[in-house]
């Protein structure tokens, strides 16, 4: 099965701080759901946003459409959970 590590945040908040090889779509974008429509609903996603507010909301919605195996975090408990670092901005050379 594949996973997909998604940031729910705003794409400032990403370009910021992210979770590498993470995935940018705002929670609060009106194209949230078809963009992740994208995945199989078996695709195991993780998203996360700062603090897990968002996130938990966006797994109840994509729950709701059928996505089977989606769990929550902020970006710290995120980088626990998958094992991936976090990149800031100046570690990106920006």
């Amino acid at each position: 099965m594949s996973r997909v590590i998604i940031d729910v945040r705003t794409p400032e908040e990403h370009a910021m701080r992210h979770i590498e090889g993470s995935v940018n779509i705002d929670f609060h974008n009106p194209e949230f759901l078809s963009r992740v429509s994208q995945y199989d609903q078996d695709t195991e996603l993780i998203v996360y946003c700062n603090g897990g507010g968002r996130a938990g909301r966006a797994k109840t919605r994509l729950k709701a459409q059928g996505f089977t195996d989606v769990s929550s975090y902020g970006i710290m408990g995120a980088c626990v959970a998958t094992g991936a670092q976090v990149l800031y901005q100046d570690a990106q050379g920006d």
